[in-house]
């Protein structure tokens, strides 16, 4: 009895805990699930808005709440407004994505179902990265807008009409015209029979096709004895030496270096490439002695570079260049232009039809006020932003972002009144800088300071703003593998979708790890 009395006193002044360890396991649980899920939510938060402030979209979270005050003023019996938009490119997205599915009834018209991020096209065509890493299909990206995959074939200003293929017409109150422009061969004979472009996703496929055939083709010559064949189909011949054409060379040069070299020892030798510019000097958009340090660093990797230098005739398989010392001729396996884009034939006829007598007068695209509204048509009607419009900003990816995000923010509720306001604010390009990839993980940058720094902020900012409004500091130019990591996280922090983001990024690790493929999928197994 004395013992079962000194068992029960002590057993009720131990804790509950120690005979039931599980309780405690469950609150140590619970309280790690709790902090891991508060880390993970301020993650995810921070990652995003830290992602809305690159891309200029933090004003979305103001106007998520105050669209709200502006439905309760609303008028019940207003109707959403038709857009119209032609296009699906860099424009066309980033001005759909600002709209609000419940005021405007938003239908693209398009005949590419995607959307595809061009400063990784040059990659694709090498295996750094794969095709479907850097699309994006027009219905996951803008889910609220109705997509019809039909080429616009015409446009009726009166009736406020367009008329696609497949006898399909549509109605409008706002159309936007962002149809982008097409390559430009200035006339060249063979240029567009022979050449190949690097505009859209089908060029890269068909560049990276044609390579691949064309070496296994010199291997099969080789075998047989056909040095000059080698020679000749090994033969790269780039035209144009703006960003393109010289992230192509730096690209090229990689896989022949580093990969092709290797796979194709019997012929590695042979190898050649050529970058044609009719200017006398690379990169002309940048500094000149960014053009002089990339120019040195391609002849560095090999690069044959040719300037003052114009293409007069392009045949099967010789290119006519027109130089100094008089006109040259030369065996090419493969001829890629990228020298210049033009006006699409649907521009054109938009053009043609407004008339010169109504100010449309430019050869290079549809001319637009400073809100991007098409001259010469009703006010508040008919925009166009991007390659497609000529604003007096230049043809870029950059550009037609902005103009997309512009325009977006003038259809919400409360500023929907400037859309035809003549006194409306116009458009403010912010030129955040301009890039290249070179080969060999190296990179050139320009970076503008006004794009970044702000007065106001600390003092050595307000000192390097005034020092840069007078010319002292215009650009912050960054070679090198240091330019290369800026060129690599700026286009990746641009990619639209996490899906994106996740491919691109495994595509990298893939090629640091195991090279680049040196066959393709698209070759199949026909024998041309």
């Amino acid at each position: 009895a004395h013992f079962r009395h000194n068992f029960s006193i002590s057993f009720n002044f131990l804790p509950l805990d120690t005979f039931f360890p599980r309780s405690i396991m469950f609150r140590r649980a619970f309280k790690r699930t709790v902090r891991l899920g508060t880390l993970g939510v301020c993650t995810y938060g921070g990652v995003k808005v830290t992602h809305m402030w690159i891309n200029d979209d933090l004003d979305d979270i103001k106007y998520g709440v105050t669209r709200h005050l502006y439905r309760v003023a609303k008028k019940a019996d207003d109707e959403r407004k038709r857009v119209i938009v032609l296009g699906s490119g860099w424009g066309a997205l980033s001005f759909v994505r600002k709209l609000d599915p419940e005021e405007f009834q938003v239908t693209v018209v398009s005949p590419r179902p995607f959307f595809f991020y061009t400063p990784l096209l040059v990659g694709s065509t090498t295996g750094v990265v794969s095709p479907g890493a850097i699309i994006e299909p027009i219905r996951d990206n803008a889910p609220d807008c109705e997509f019809l995959r039909v080429a616009c074939r015409d446009v009726d200003l009166e009736n406020r009409r367009v008329f696609c293929d497949g006898d399909v017409s549509l109605d409008y109150d706002h159309l936007v015209v962002a149809v982008g422009a097409q390559p430009n061969t200035f006339g060249i004979p063979g240029v567009e029979k022979h050449g190949k472009f690097l505009k859209e996703i089908e060029h890269g496929r068909a560049v990276r096709k044609d390579m691949l055939d064309m070496i296994e083709k010199a291997d099969v010559a080789n075998a047989a004895g056909q040095i000059d064949k080698v020679k000749q189909l090994l033969s790269f011949v780039v035209v144009g030496g703006g960003p393109t054409g010289v992230e192509f060379c730096g690209e090229l040069s990689d896989f022949i270096q580093q990969d092709l070299k290797r796979r194709y020892p019997k012929i590695a030798e042979h190898f050649k490439v050529t970058l044609v510019e009719a200017l006398p000097g690379l990169l002309s958009m940048f500094h000149k002695s960014v053009g002089g340090y990339v120019q040195d660093h391609l002849v560095n990797q090999g690069v044959d570079v040719k300037l003052n230098a114009m293409v007069k005739e392009v045949t099967e398989e010789s290119v006519q260049l027109k130089t100094k010392e008089g006109v040259e001729s030369f065996p090419y396996g493969m001829l890629v232009w990228v020298a210049g884009v033009g006006m699409r034939p649907f521009t054109r006829s938009l053009s043609e039809k407004i008339g010169k007598e109504k100010g449309q007068t430019d050869r290079r695209g549809l001319l637009v006020d400073e809100c991007l509204r098409v001259k010469g048509t009703r006010p508040g009607e008919v925009f166009a932003i991007g390659d497609c419009a000529v604003s007096g900003k230049p043809p870029t990816a950059q550009v037609a972002y902005q103009q997309g995000k512009y325009l977006g923010r003038m259809f919400r509720l409360g500023q929907k009144h400037l859309i035809g306001d003549t006194q409306a604010p116009g458009f403010e390009y912010c030129h955040q800088g301009t890039m290249a990839y070179i080969g060999q993980g190296e990179a050139a940058t320009e970076i503008d300071p006004n794009a970044f720094i702000k007065l106001g902020r600390s003092s050595v900012t307000d000192h390097m703003w005034w020092r840069s409004l007078y010319g002292e500091t215009d650009q912050l130019r960054v070679m090198g593998p240091a330019g290369f990591a800026i060129w690599r996280s700026t286009y990746f922090s641009k990619l639209f979708s996490g899906r994106n983001r996740w491919s691109v990024a495994s595509d990298w690790m893939r090629t640091s790890m195991y090279g680049r493929p040196a066959s393709s999928s698209a070759q199949g197994t026909a024998v041309a």
